[in-house]
């Protein structure tokens, strides 16, 4: 199974979400059912999904983009020099927090030409810095952000609409979405129980017709870091607002690549003032596809 990692330090983009829900039309029939069509509808969705998913697992791809990785982060009301960086967040499932030693507080702009192959289900990966905070770099070098590390982000849908993980999770519809004029229907997904190691869910948007998907917005209490988030926040005698979003804007051949990902660890006090530990912005541009095939053979 691909993993897909993203050590983060934050968490990020507010979930302000413009939804509209789902209403009952007048003079319909009864709720009993409407909740039957309903699920009827959402099993369908479902099913679409997988199918999607497994296109996105078996397709030979090929390509090459540009990652714009931004950050900055305010440790300076830590109590300790070791900063503790939060654990990852992954369509699979998350790990536990490790230390490391960093500034108590900065702002880092990175720039990497990104390559993506996978041919016969076997994948490689390979970045090359260009630039830091404006810089060129030298050629053939490279430099991790200091708040996280990631990769193979292309399969964070497969963790909650898979086949195999599908069976994990409760789903519901909860509303729809127009973005640039396509209609995408908000799935919200829980776990069934618990998994015994961290494991990522939230708000879907899914295309009906075809199960693929726009973005996901993940569920802070799921993400495998949030008992350190926690403790920071009894710390700063605060609650945490600690938010996720990824987002899938770029289709190729019935599929859909990153276009940007955002988290936000964030901090809000009794007075309501909010404190931002750290924010993380991933743009994902300049997007040059050299095979996309998604013919499943048996």
């Amino acid at each position: 199974m691909a993993k897909i990692k993203l050590l983060f330090a934050a968490v990020s983009v507010s979930m302000a979400l413009v939804v509209f829900p789902l209403r009952a039309k007048t003079g319909t029939p009864s709720s009993d059912s409407r909740a039957a069509e309903n699920q009827q509808r959402l099993a369908a969705i479902l099913t679409k999904a997988r199918g999607y998913c497994q296109r996105l697992e078996r397709a030979a791809l090929d390509f090459v983009c540009q990652e714009e990785v931004s950050e900055r982060y305010d440790a300076t009301r830590e109590t300790t020099q070791d900063l503790l960086v939060p654990g990852q967040k992954t369509g699979y499932v998350g790990t536990q927090p490790i230390q490391m030693r960093s500034p108590v507080k900065a702002s880092n702009k990175f720039l990497y030409d990104y390559q993506f192959v996978r041919k016969n289900q076997q994948t490689k990966e390979k970045r090359e810095l260009l630039e830091v905070n404006g810089k060129k770099s030298l050629r053939g070098s490279y430099a991790a952000p200091t708040q996280f590390q990631y990769e193979n982000i292309l399969f964070g849908p497969v963790g909650l609409l898979s086949e195999s993980w599908q069976p994990y999770h409760n789903f519901g519809i909860i509303g729809e979405e127009i973005i640039d004029g396509e209609k995408w229907v908000v799935l919200e997904a829980t776990l069934k129980a618990p998994l015994g190691r961290p494991h990522p869910y939230g708000r879907v948007w899914v295309k009906e017709d075809d199960g693929s998907v726009f973005k996901i917005a993940w569920d802070q209490k799921s993400l495998g870091n949030f008992k350190v988030i926690e403790e920071r926040a009894k710390e700063l005698k605060a609650e945490p607002q600690v938010t996720s979003l990824s987002e899938y804007g770029f289709e190729k051949n019935g599929l859909r690549f990153p276009s940007r990902d955002s988290t936000e660890e964030a901090y809000i006090k009794k007075d309501g003032k909010k404190f931002v530990r750290a924010e993380t912005i991933i743009v994902y541009k300049n997007y040059r596809f050299f095979t996309v095939e998604t013919d499943i053979k048996y």
